[in-house]
């Protein structure tokens, strides 16, 4: 006869096992559990009043959040079933059970000074000598928002379905007085062959009226954007010229599939694969992002940026002259340095490229690669100039060089000069190797929240509480490399001094 060890799942204990000796001592729950207890919550206990029920530690609802979203569970549903079924979750809240409810509230209520709790983290960091605040990655990438894209409306569309509804509203008054006319309060009329059934219609014109509703809201919003512009671009833009009605904050954007889908614009900022500063708008480019980002990371850790790495879409004369007037070593290639340097390369740039044209500073014009003159017109802005063509018109060469009656040549002298500066330095091999490194620095982070933590899309609507989500993401994140770290490096939990790193510790 085989012979097995005893197996009864029903079997009594005489003493309750703890749950610490259910998990290995190596367990992340454990670092989590002992970087909450030695953060300063005081900006979240302000938030609470004496009066009523005690509430649940946010320690507790802290520890599970920050522990779900290493593990990839975001939703408050999942991590209430979890803290039942989940032994390390259990662990965190000590066997207590807040509902999915209660998680939510808070993360609605309390986490919104969230932004004020992650430099702890990034202390952290620092202080095990894992960054360098002083050299910085920064890129973005856009997730898609809990909203559709058949809910965004502009103005023009708002007014074609009021008009719509209003139609209908009165066709459907006009039935409803036939009706009474004819039937009076008889029983039964809605059967009658040719009549519309008045219930419903009654429920339709009861979903036309909500819809009505999140119309109205719309247009408000359209024409609060459209109060704040103040040039006609803006206001020509897609964000400032619509609205979404599940949520108004997201913005239709070109996803990386090529589709359009209703998004957010996240941002981060790193040093070595940790986190030093995130954010989020509803822009569709990066460039605006650059200089929010330089300073919030200064924020977050105390410490001045001096090198910032970034790709293209942050590239403009703006930037350069930020990170020129603030000292800042900045690593940024323009949108066609690789295309144009291969060109070179290859000796394959086009004959009417616009660097075949030669510029003549004492009569201030351009000579095209045929000898024509492009005459100087007029400035566009303060440093912007327009050059135009004087004998395109007799040019046999012109359905080559431009489709316009003229060939225009718009220029900024000072973007010139220091895209070429920046190109230059990019090519060393000093400029090579930083620029290699925001590859290795910023793109697996974005990796890694997407795919490991499964972050591809909010759950969350609007921006106070999709920057909520963010900012979870981007602590579990520099958690889960704390932990790897530590555990690289062969360091124990007691090791760490929290004293150096953390404020004054509040008790809840």
């Amino acid at each position: 006869m085989p012979k097995f060890k005893h197996y009864n799942q029903y079997q009594s204990m005489l003493l309750p096992p703890s749950l610490v000796d259910c998990l290995r001592e190596s367990h992340i729950c454990f670092l989590i559990n002992d970087i909450v207890d030695n953060l300063d919550l005081s900006v979240i206990l302000k938030t609470y009043s004496d009066n009523g029920c005690p509430a649940y530690s946010p320690r507790l609802i802290i520890k599970v959040l920050f522990y779900g979203h290493t593990q990839g569970i975001r939703s408050s549903r999942k991590i209430e079933n979890k803290m039942n079924e989940d032994i390390a979750f259990r662990f965190l809240a000590a066997n207590q059970l807040p509902d999915h409810g209660t998680i939510n509230l808070f993360r609605k209520n309390h986490l919104t000074a969230l932004k004020e709790i992650f430099p702890q983290i990034v202390a952290l960091s620092n202080s095990l000598a894992m960054i360098d605040p002083s050299d910085i990655s920064v890129d973005g990438t856009k997730c898609k928002a809990n909203a559709s894209k058949k809910n965004l409306f502009d103005q023009e569309e708002i007014d074609r379905l009021e008009k719509k509804f209003a139609d209908y509203f009165a066709e459907a008054e006009a039935i409803d007085a036939a009706e009474d006319k004819l039937f009076g309060d008889s029983v039964g009329y809605n059967t009658v062959s040719g009549l519309v059934d008045p219930e419903k219609r009654k429920k339709k014109i009861k979903e036309m009226i909500e819809k009505m509703e999140k119309l109205k809201k719309a247009e408000k919003n359209i024409k609060d954007k459209q109060d704040q512009t103040k040039t006609k671009e803006e206001k020509g833009l897609k964000k400032n010229s619509t609205s979404n009605t599940t949520d108004p904050d997201a913005n239709l954007m070109k996803m990386k599939d090529k589709s359009f889908q209703m998004a957010y614009n996240a941002q981060f900022a790193t040093s070595n694969q940790i986190i030093t500063a995130y954010d989020l708008n509803n822009e569709a480019t990066d460039v605006k992002s650059l200089q929010p980002m330089i300073q919030e990371s200064e924020k977050n850790t105390g410490e001045k940026v001096k090198t910032v790495k970034a790709d293209a879409g942050y590239f403009s004369t703006d930037n350069l002259n930020f990170c020129d007037d603030n000292q800042i070593d900045a690593y940024i290639p323009d949108e066609m340095k690789s295309v144009e340097e291969r060109q070179e390369r290859k000796n394959e740039v086009p004959k009417h490229d616009r660097r075949n044209f030669q510029y003549n500073q004492e009569k201030n014009e351009f000579i095209c690669p045929e000898g024509k003159a492009l005459k100087f017109k007029r400035l566009k802005g303060n440093v912007t100039r327009l050059y135009a063509g004087t004998e395109c018109e007799s040019c046999p060469h012109k359905a080559q060089c431009t489709k316009g009656k003229t060939r225009n040549l718009i220029i900024n002298f000072q973007s010139e000069k220091k895209l070429k500066t920046m190109r230059a330095k990019l090519n060393t091999e000093n400029g090579k190797s930083k620029y290699l490194e925001r590859m290795s620095e910023i793109e697996p982070v974005i990796g890694n929240i997407k795919y490991n933590q499964q972050f591809t899309h909010f759950l969350c609507r609007g921006k106070p509480m999709v920057l909520i989500e963010l900012g979870l993401a981007s602590i579990a994140h520099n958690l889960v490399k704390i932990f790897h770290c530590l555990k690289r490096n062969n360091q124990s939990r007691a090791e760490i001094s929290w004293n150096t790193l953390m404020r004054l510790r509040t008790a809840c």
